[in-house]
């Protein structure tokens, strides 16, 4: 049991383009489906120095039309980056490439070159937010309504009864509360208990099902690779490995999140054992037992295709 995600960092270290990136990314999607993965899954932010993913729905189209039967995720979606009625469409419109293949996770975000590029007031922000769902999903559920002094009503409908699943992603007790509202899903980057308490009393408050909190499991990895020599395999694949890590690392300062590093140096990277880890394959074996998925990122921080390749199929023997 096995996801792949894909942020297309194309770091300074790799001799790659972000052109291949994408079409390696598709190659690997066909090869996650026939090899049972459960998602495959897309992320987006803006304005990153390093290509980051901004349109993660073309390419979650573009796998759509390359598999038949893989669940593919988008998350965290970006929702305040965009017009929501006109997002909506685009939702629809991949609902039905898909056959009600595509779920979305959305997310507030929290760089501030995100936001000033797209105008977003983030004094505002959660009002915005709270707004931008309510649009959205009255969209997506085929409503025709009145917003800004505009009609709205979305077609064609959406493929899947009542539009695409949604849910909500974050880190603060607000954020929980919020998808608690909503009575959305609600998919914390960390495992603190105290969102899970935010969550489920909110929902009493709003009269919404409890226990719709999903928190990761306490250490596990979110970016894992598998291979036979562990040692050339930290040497190959760890510079990648740590610009990934320390991009997150500088854009969520000291947030807290199940993903983030430290370290400064490869071998740092590697002695944490934590988010980013390279194992044997019944290491791997072990880790899948322990928390039901393995979470794979097979182009991280920009690994070339060729490179990328023999780790992911050393999965065919999990």
């Amino acid at each position: 049991m096995f996801i792949v995600r894909f942020d297309f960092r194309l770091g300074p270290r790799s001799d790659t383009s972000m052109a291949d990136l994408y079409a390696a990314a598709l190659e690997m999607t066909e090869w996650a489906e026939a090899n049972g993965a459960m998602m495959a899954m897309f992320s987006e932010h803006h304005s990153s120095p390093d290509g980051y993913l901004p349109s993660p729905l073309v390419l979650a189209g573009a796998a759509a039309a390359r598999t038949s039967t893989l669940p593919i995720g988008v998350g965290a979606l970006l929702a305040l980056m965009y017009d929501p009625v006109k997002l909506a469409e685009d939702m629809i419109v991949l609902d039905h490439l898909s056959r009600g293949r595509v779920s979305y996770t959305v997310g507030l975000g929290y760089r501030p070159e995100e936001y000033a590029m797209f105008g977003v007031d983030t004094a505002t922000r959660g009002i915005r937010m709270d707004e931008q769902l309510s649009v959205l999903t009255r969209a997506l559920a085929g409503e025709r309504f009145e917003w800004q002094g505009r009609t709205i009503e979305v077609t064609p409908t959406a493929f899947t009864p009542g539009g695409p699943p949604i849910s909500y992603g974050g880190g603060t007790p607000a954020a929980a509360r919020r998808a608690a509202r909503l009575g959305m899903m609600f998919l914390p980057q960390h495992s603190d208990p105290a969102l899970a308490d935010a969550y489920d009393e909110a929902a009493l408050e709003a009269g919404n099902p409890t226990g719709l909190c999903l928190s990761p499991g306490a250490g596990s990895p979110t970016t894992l690779f598998v291979a036979d020599d562990i040692d050339a395999a930290w040497a190959e694949l760890g510079p990648h490995l740590l610009h990934d890590a320390h991009m997150y690392a500088e854009w969520m300062g000291d947030d807290a999140s199940l993903s983030v590093s430290r370290a400064t140096t490869v071998d740092e990277l590697r002695a944490e054992n934590g988010a980013y880890r390279i194992v044997t394959i019944d290491e791997a074996r072990a880790l899948r037992d322990q928390y039901g998925v393995l979470s794979l990122q097979p182009l991280c921080g920009g690994i070339p295709p060729a490179t990328a390749w023999p780790y992911l199929q050393t999965l065919s023997d999990l």
